[in-house]
């Protein structure tokens, strides 16, 4: 894994700004892992970075995209802060992984993330719902998982972890060049000119049922490069943007999707994005955000 060319090209590129390391991981050997893991949280307090995130996600065997177990997400102050601690892990069997991807993002400002949590919080204080159990009969499986269009092996796994604990969901978005609505004539007058936008006005419309149900948006940034894995795999594509979305649990996410305004602005968001992929996983106990 060390001293990966990608890497070179990574730093000569460097903007000035802060970055984000994703490491989705494959782990064949969980105690080594987690060895690692204890490990290099300090090479990362050395270089001025901070673990943001640490999870387990929903695996499907034979899924290329849905075969990682484990998620790392971590922020430096540069690119050369990043790539020093990537060059301290070591191979993949001293880590006890049998595979990995790695992605470098640039990060949403702390503010907006400030901004964003602080409105959630107040929706929720003013509007909150309360969460009934949503039978698994009643889950919409033709909108699938927050966008990813499941089939029934992704949905059976994630009806088999606990529906009641704090739950995440990874979110990879690609935004068409201009929206394309179905029915082209009802938007006309208003439609905008990108899919980024048109996905804006999905986020707008959703955001404020998430926040009532105790959902947030923890972590939104913009992928730039792939630095190991792939670039060939489902996860190395051209995304516009990742978030990490949080959950009190997989029971508020599925009462989300349940829900008639929710459904409502589907049109905004498949007028945006060409491909999307949701990743669900189960934050570690001192990793969870949940929420509001």
């Amino acid at each position: 894994m060390a001293g990966d060319p990608r890497w070179g090209n990574f730093l000569e590129r460097d903007d000035g700004n802060p970055v984000g390391i994703v490491r989705f991981l494959g782990v064949r050997n969980a105690e080594l892992n987690r060895a690692w893991f204890d490990a290099s949280r300090y090479w990362v307090e050395d270089v001025g970075g901070e673990r943001i995130y640490a999870g387990d996600l929903d695996v499907v065997p034979g899924r290329s995209v849905l075969s990682f177990d484990r998620l790392v997400i971590e922020e430096y102050p540069s690119r050369q802060a990043a790539v020093e601690v990537m060059a301290r892990s070591q191979s993949h069997a001293e880590m006890g992984l049998r595979d990995s991807f790695v992605m470098a993002l640039t990060p949403s400002s702390r503010l907006l993330h400030r901004v964003v949590g602080l409105a959630g919080k107040v929706t929720r204080l003013l509007r909150p719902i309360r969460i009934k159990e949503v039978p698994e009969v009643q889950y919409p499986k033709d909108v699938g998982l927050g966008g990813l269009n499941s089939d029934q092996a992704q949905l059976s796994v994630f009806y088999r972890s606990d529906q009641w604990q704090p739950f995440a969901m990874v979110n990879l978005h690609a935004f068409k060049r201009r929206a394309d609505y179905e029915d082209s004539e009802k938007h006309a007058a208003r439609d905008p000119s990108s899919g980024a936008e048109a996905y804006q006005r999905y986020a707008q419309n959703t955001a404020i049922e998430v926040f009532r149900r105790g959902g947030n948006f923890f972590w939104i940034a913009r992928p730039i490069a792939v630095l190991v894995g792939e670039s060939d795999h489902p996860l190395g594509r051209q995304w516009s943007q990742f978030v990490l979305a949080t959950w009190p649990s997989r029971m508020a996410f599925r009462h989300l999707l349940v829900a008639s305004k929710f459904n409502r602005a589907f049109a905004h968001r498949d007028a945006g994005l060409s491909e999307s992929i949701a990743i669900p996983g189960t934050p570690w106990p001192n990793f969870i955000r949940p929420s509001l």
